[in-house]
């Protein structure tokens, strides 16, 4: 599905925050090494259909304060799914596919390079989401939540999420920012 770009995008308007822009992938990797958080988002990945790159930039947007406007959440998840379902979504069904069932060392490092593939697939999506972030609105810390709302996910398990979020921002990333 091809969808129209939304209305800030089609007047040339995004985030107009170059650190946020610089620094999202980095925090974004810093933040998944974290052993609960990455265990946490592939659990919503399999359960609630979850865009992980996506619920990340969303947690590090609103831990910057960027607030997002619910029609801006919207077009912005309708745009991320395109990119995933063209571009992920067949790298992540081949490579898991493959797995347990292809074992010779060639087939593996066909393997290996699918998955390489898919991580840079996440990378470009992560910074197409970067540089089509809308500008400043709505209430700011409430987009991951409002997101994962949509998602259909009850409310104590969204919060145990950002609660691990949390954690793992402030162990993996902030003492890096703190230092930059």
């Amino acid at each position: 599905m091809m969808s129209r770009p939304p209305a800030w995008r089609r007047e040339g308007k995004s985030m107009s925050n170059p650190g946020f822009l610089q620094r999202v992938w980095p925090d974004m990797c810093a933040a998944y090494r974290d052993a609960a958080l990455g265990r946490a988002c592939l659990d919503l990945q399999e359960r609630y259909n979850v865009d992980v790159p996506l619920l990340l930039v969303l947690c590090i947007a609103d831990r910057v304060g960027h607030g997002i406007a619910a029609e801006n959440l919207d077009a912005l998840v309708i745009e991320s799914e395109d990119w995933r379902a063209a571009a992920i979504e067949p790298l992540r069904r081949a490579r898991q596919a493959m797995k347990m069932r292809f074992t010779a060392p060639s087939e593996q490092a066909l393997r290996d390079d699918i998955k390489r593939l898919e991580l840079e697939a996440e990378r470009l999506h992560v910074q197409r989401l970067a540089e089509a972030f809308p500008p400043a609105g709505g209430e700011g810390g409430t987009a991951a939540s409002q997101y994962l709302a949509l998602r259909g996910m009850p409310n104590d398990i969204a919060t145990q999420f950002l609660q691990t979020f949390d954690i793992a921002y402030d162990a993996q990333v902030a003492p890096v920012v703190a230092l930059g």
